[in-house]
């Protein structure tokens, strides 16, 4: 098979633990087989992903991260402004990885990385809030804030269960907010809810299948108004969260669109999480790129259907088990 061009690695020393650095050699290796030229950049401080990223599409060089949701939206961050061929690829190393699950990519790192040896391309749509990209998700609300609370203790002993339990904790903290929805076709929608979710894929927090089969067309953001929760609804439902069960309406609400604006009624800060990381404050002005980014996928994809196919049978996330 003829090699193609060139690819830029990007690798964040200290994601999973500081173990990306033990997986480069093996991406390397992989990597030399399918591209003509590769190099490696490491980063040192926030925005260097950004920078590196940047510097790469302008030469149109495919690059491929090694990092955490941070390192991959810092990445997304210097590609997408770029008008560029350039095709995105990952090797996941953060706890939840919705990224990771809703394209069917393995989440060990190793697995990852020997999907690239025959990985198609193809192209997803890409989120813009404010002056900021993300590729999956924006959230809001006290168990938003909750979840970005999670410590590496938390995730190294829990793994994505952690999430849940921590979201749990603040269930009786839980404050309402009123939203105003301002679409670019006219349509305004203004609804009370606890947690907002303006979601490009189906999954976020490791709950996947959050959204209904109908709401999941691509070229739309889905914004997830979510309903008030309650310790017996949290209790009898977490099976079906864990477990990747469709959830329904009396759980949330969802409205499309391809543009809108967001606001709150309260006169007072109310901080996003965008794609794992710390967000910008309301209000939002939010857009959809479809098929912005072309990413490297699995040829044969297998579905993920959740982080416990079966609820009784507890899996528990440790270090090590990403190694398989």
């Amino acid at each position: 098979m003829e090699k193609e061009g060139q690819c830029t690695i990007i690798m964040n020393p200290t994601a999973g633990h500081e173990r990306a650095p033990k997986y480069l050699p093996l991406l390397q290796e992989v990597l030399e087989k399918r591209f003509k030229e590769v190099d490696v950049k490491v980063t040192e401080k926030p925005g260097d992903a950004t920078t590196f990223a940047r510097e790469a599409a302008r030469a149109e060089r495919d690059i491929i991260c090694m990092g955490g949701d941070g390192t991959i939206n810092e990445t997304i961050n210097g590609m997408v402004p770029v008008k560029s061929p350039s095709t995105f690829g990952f090797i996941p190393f953060g706890t939840v990885n919705d990224l990771a699950r809703a394209l069917h990519i393995p989440r060990s790192p190793k697995g990852a990385i020997r999907m690239l040896e025959t990985a198609v391309k193809t192209n997803i749509d890409v989120g813009k809030v404010n002056d900021r990209y993300f590729i999956n998700v924006v959230a809001a609300g006290v168990i938003s804030e909750a979840v970005g609370k999670v410590t590496i203790k938390e995730k190294t002993l829990f793994g994505s269960l952690a999430y849940f339990m921590k979201g749990a904790t603040v269930l009786n903290k839980q404050k309402s907010y009123h939203f105003k929805v301002e679409t670019d076709t006219g349509r305004v929608v203004e609804v009370t809810s606890t947690l907002i979710a303006a979601m490009l894929t189906d999954s976020a927090g490791s709950f996947h299948n959050l959204l209904p089969p109908e709401d999941r067309n691509k070229g739309l953001i889905k914004l997830c108004l979510m309903h008030d929760f309650e310790w017996p609804w949290a209790i009898k439902s977490a099976p079906k969260l864990l477990s990747g069960m469709q959830m329904g309406p009396d759980f949330l609400t969802v409205v499309s669109f391809k543009k809108a604006h967001l606001s709150i009624a309260e006169d007072e800060p109310l901080v996003t999480n965008v794609d794992g990381d710390l967000g910008p404050t309301f209000p939002l002005d939010l857009e959809i790129f479809p098929d912005r980014l072309p990413i490297f996928t699995p040829k044969d994809p297998v579905e993920d259907r959740g982080i416990l196919p079966k609820f009784s049978n507890m899996h528990v996330h440790l270090p090590w088990s990403e190694e398989e």
